[in-house]
Parts: structure tokens; C-alpha cells; sequence
């Protein structure tokens, strides 16, 4: 899970977004978030 975390917050960094984890607490599960910006077309 490391590895892949890692990429997915390079890749979303790399796009001006963000990415973020929220916990419980220990046992309780995580939710991850992702924000990516809207890009208007040209």
C-alpha cells in the first residue's frame, strides 16, 4: 500500500490537487481523499 500511496499522491501533486487520509482511530478503517482541480477548455 506504501508504494501505491505514494505514486497516487506524486500523480495528484503532479495535477495541483490534493490528496489527504482521515482516520478514527486505530481499528476504524481510513478514508482517503482526492481534489483535482476542474480545468475550464480553451
Amino acid at each position: 500500500a506504501g508504494l501505491g500511496l505514494f505514486i497516487s499522491k506524486s500523480f495528484v501533486e503532479l495535477h495541483g490537487g490534493k490528496i489527504w487520509v482521515e482516520s478514527e482511530g486505530k481499528g476504524k478503517g481510513s478514508t482517503f481523499y482526492i481534489e483535482l482541480p476542474i480545468r475550464e477548455n480553451e
